[in-house]
């Protein structure tokens, strides 16, 4: 008889873990909270518009990578999917002219160069990084103890290979983002350089040009949600069950060992038992008597949440595929905030928009949890999220007079919209790690619990979808080890 496993949430993790333990052998449950899969990997359709609610773009898209074989082995990258490598990526305004982000380094720094040549040697010193760092490749290897058909090493040849990078990468994970970015004098240079949040390393920032760079990095057709409806379809047709808007209410445990779980009207029984939900959250409310461990203690202690505002807009006519940051004349202000420059994601196309309109999203990136939260108790929370959008609706009405009166559909999602679909402590969807913080993974086994699991962002920050992939394969590997089962 086959040993049945358990999987807590349906995202990234929890779909990965369920297609390779599936593979691998096991009886399935995956039970997901939501009616859809996906978790923080997410979109928002509002009459005929789709907001990008999570992948601006996708680590792992470039076939020849060790986190590509992930997503082919799940289903979310097949040969029948379009990846578009749009070029340029972004764009801000100088001068009342576009300065681009291309995804080529050296073309970019042909604009940078033009606009701010007294920063020549800081932009030869970026081409030169970004280049270097080009080669690198994430590491997927097997867990120790674990006997896999296909086993995954690092070979002597890769370390090697990726040797001479680690200055690189050290030397930069000593700044923030935003001190790197700070060192060019040109204010326009700086703005275009930000594409990863403020607080991360500037280390993370080098590395997002480089995927670039190297031809990765592209957008799966339709974003998110069809990615995730292909790894759900993966799953189904291993023979794995799926529970949609199910909520697991405990984990049981008997006896030191998890045994199953605990939902509103009956137990699920099972062998082993993955929590695929956000880390922090499912920690404190999954379990009557608290579980430890020191990687555990670590998550709850230093981790911080990367949460987001999207405003996202439906617009009646059609605008520039690329919209280029700007500078306010009148900031933005909220949540006790002052935003003084404004970006949009733009898409267009049947996937995104209606026929002749446009699909615009913005990201705010500060922690507002507690305003919405507190917004939220005084009920005063569609009010506030009235008010920021018609702040940014202004803005954009100002910069671009044809949107006047046009935008047709406003959808705000803020971190009680993660947190109320997906459970996550503070709706944090990544786990940002500052400059000179040192970058810890864990493995989630827990000291005092037989039988018991974790994956998720939380395990392996700053996170992102590559980072849940391999969390959750790690986790099905894991139980693999468990019952001397082959991981395929």
């Amino acid at each position: 008889m086959n040993k049945h496993i358990v999987i807590v949430g349906a995202g990234i993790a929890g779909l990965t873990a369920g297609i390779y333990a599936k593979r691998s052998g096991f009886d399935v449950t995956l039970i997901e909270q939501h009616s859809i899969v996906g978790g923080m990997c997410t979109s928002w359709k509002r009459k005929g518009y789709l907001f990008e609610g999570a992948m601006h773009w996708l680590t792992g898209s470039k076939s020849g990578s060790r986190i590509h074989q992930i997503w082919r082995e799940t289903g979310a990258l097949d040969d029948t999917v379009n990846v578009s490598l749009d070029d340029p990526f972004t764009a801000v305004e100088c001068d009342g002219e576009p300065l681009y982000l291309y995804r080529n380094i050296e073309k970019t720094a042909e604009g940078l160069l033009r606009v701010s040549p007294k920063d020549a040697h800081l932009i030869q010193k970026l081409v030169k990084e970004v280049n270097a760092l080009s080669a690198m490749d994430v590491p997927v290897t097997d867990i120790k103890g674990v006997k896999a058909k296909n086993p995954s090493k690092m070979s002597l040849g890769f370390i090697l290979k990726m040797l001479p990078l680690l200055p690189i990468m050290g030397r930069n994970s000593k700044l923030s983002a935003k001190e790197y970015v700070e060192q060019f004098s040109h204010p326009a240079v700086r703005r275009l350089l930000q594409v990863v949040p403020a607080e991360y390393q500037a280390s993370s920032l080098l590395f997002t040009l480089a995927t670039f760079n190297k031809g990765d990095g592209g957008h799966p057709k339709g974003g998110s949600l069809p990615l995730v409806a292909r790894m759900e379809k993966t799953f189904r047709d291993l023979g794995g069950t799926l529970l949609l808007s199910t909520k697991v209410e405990k984990v049981d445990i008997q006896n030191g060992a998890a045994t199953g779980v605990i939902l509103k009207d009956k137990t699920i029984t099972a062998d082993a038992v993955i929590v695929a939900q956000e880390t922090i959250a499912a920690s404190n409310q999954l379990f009557d008597v608290p579980i430890q461990a020191q990687w555990l203690t670590y998550v709850r202690e230093n981790a911080k949440s990367m949460v987001c505002t999207f405003v996202c807009l439906g617009v009646k006519t059609k605008l520039p595929g690329i919209i280029p940051g700007w500078e306010l004349n009148d900031p933005i202000t909220y949540a006790g905030k002052t935003v003084k420059t404004l970006a949009f994601h733009s898409y267009s196309g049947e996937d995104y928009s209606p026929d002749g309109c446009s699909t615009l999203t913005t990201g705010f990136m500060e922690d507002t949890y507690d305003f919405w939260k507190k917004a939220k108790e005084e009920g005063r929370y569609a009010e506030e999220k009235q008010a920021l959008a018609e702040q940014v609706i202004a803005r954009l009405n100002e910069k671009y007079p044809e949107t006047v009166g046009m935008v047709e559909v406003v959808y705000v999602s803020t971190p009680l919209t993660y947190e109320r679909y997906t459970g996550a402590y503070r709706g944090a969807w990544m786990t940002p790690i500052g400059a000179a913080e040192k970058m810890q993974n864990h493995l989630g086994v827990i000291d005092n619990v037989q039988s018991l699991y974790f994956a998720g962002h939380r395990l392996c920050p700053p996170g992102g979808l590559p980072a849940a992939a391999t969390s959750g394969r790690e986790a099905a590997q894991l139980v693999c080890r468990q019952f001397g089962v082959v991981f395929i």
